[in-house]
């Protein structure tokens, strides 16, 4: 094919000098390319980008309701710092690769984080916060359209998603697998019931933007120790405790540090966006009892499948789901937790029982409120 007549993706690889890959992760198969320097893409005379490719046929845990997350970037430029650029090779749209190490790398869950971090992580709060929730930029890309009724019907919406979208539309493939750990409808039903009642007694709080996964993963350290955040398709509009209540569930910060975290954010939320922290004793905890019960879910279905495609050993797999059972133990009503041992025999039993088709919600869509 004549150059003129190459697609889009042939020209960027005509233009690489380097091709790495697969890169970890869940939803896509994800390719890092080195252009060389006649590129000129982002100003740089030889850069990274990434390219993405959606793995078919699974879940997804959590709503998207920035229908891209190239435009949502694109947005956000010159708003937010240390972020991936957004950039076109004729009709492609590629975002720079950043080059580094992930903070899980640098400082494993559980550990403490280093201040100079937690300084970083605190000025990507900021830079959300200051963000104005009813910008019509952004509303243009959000579905559905955020409507401000208040913390109580956003979060009732998460749940929703988590036991209809989720949970309900992969019985019929793990129903198995959660009986053997002790997930019974019956016990779902009652946390979800005990989730509803404690959702009713939220505080009204002003929506703001969220990331919705800010974690050790999605930070990168770069080779001058700048914090930058990928990985925004889960972004939303919403009640800003829910993005912090994330954030403390996946970083699993020491008790001590995870204290000063929330007490940092508590002062600087306040000052930016007033009211963002009325009723944080009561319903921080709320929205942390959720994250731990979705976990559980997101866990052991993602392990499972993990494990069904042969990237996990049941061993890895087995490890994963514990700790998410321990930590859910108390939301989850569950009287005992099975240890990794007797985990892995579960899964082991399941990977050799005949079962339905695995479920599929790859269109990603939120329940609409």
């Amino acid at each position: 094919m004549p150059a003129s007549q190459a697609s889009p993706l042939q020209a960027l690889f005509a233009a690489a000098e380097q091709v790495v890959g697969p890169l970890p992760g869940y939803h896509h198969e994800t390719y890092a390319v080195r252009l060389s320097a006649a590129s000129g893409l982002f100003g740089q005379s030889a850069g990274w980008v990434k390219l993405r490719d959606p793995r078919p046929g699974l879940l997804w845990f959590d709503r998207r309701c920035f229908g891209s997350e190239d435009d949502l970037l694109a947005r956000l430029a010159g708003r937010v710092s240390r972020i991936p650029e957004v950039g076109r090779i004729d009709s492609l749209t590629v975002q720079s690769f950043i080059v580094g190490s992930t903070l899980a790398e640098v400082s494993r869950p559980g550990e403490e984080v280093p201040a100079e971090f937690v300084d970083q992580i605190f000025r990507l709060f900021q830079e959300l916060l200051a963000v104005e929730s009813h910008d019509p930029a952004l509303l243009a890309l959000h579905s559905p359209l955020p409507e401000d009724r208040g913390s109580t019907a956003f979060a009732r919406d998460l749940v929703r998603f988590t036991f209809t979208d989720v949970v309900a539309h992969s019985l019929s493939h793990f129903e198995a697998l959660f009986h053997s750990l002790g997930i019974h409808p019956a016990s779902a039903t009652a946390s979800m019931r005990s989730l509803h009642t404690e959702l009713e007694r939220m505080t009204p709080r002003p929506f703001g933007l969220l990331h919705g996964d800010v974690h050790r993963a999605n930070l990168i350290v770069d080779e001058d120790d700048g914090l930058w955040t990928i990985d925004w398709e889960l972004a939303l509009i919403g009640d800003p405790l829910y993005d912090l209540a994330t954030h403390l569930h996946l970083m699993r910060y020491p008790a001590r540090q995870e204290n000063h975290v929330v007490a940092r954010w508590a002062a600087v939320a306040e000052d930016l966006r007033p009211g963002a922290t009325a009723g944080i004793e009561a319903d921080l905890p709320r929205y942390l009892a959720f994250k731990r019960i979705q976990s559980v879910y997101t866990d052991v279905i993602r392990q499972a499948y993990s494990t069904e495609r042969g990237e996990t050993s049941t061993a890895e797999a087995a490890k994963v789901i514990n700790t998410a059972l321990d930590r859910a133990a108390d939301s989850l009503l569950l009287p005992t937790v099975a240890g990794a041992g007797e985990i892995e025999q579960e899964l082991l039993r399941w990977l050799t029982t005949p079962r339905k088709r695995r479920p599929d919600n790859t269109g990603g869509s939120p329940s609409a409120p």
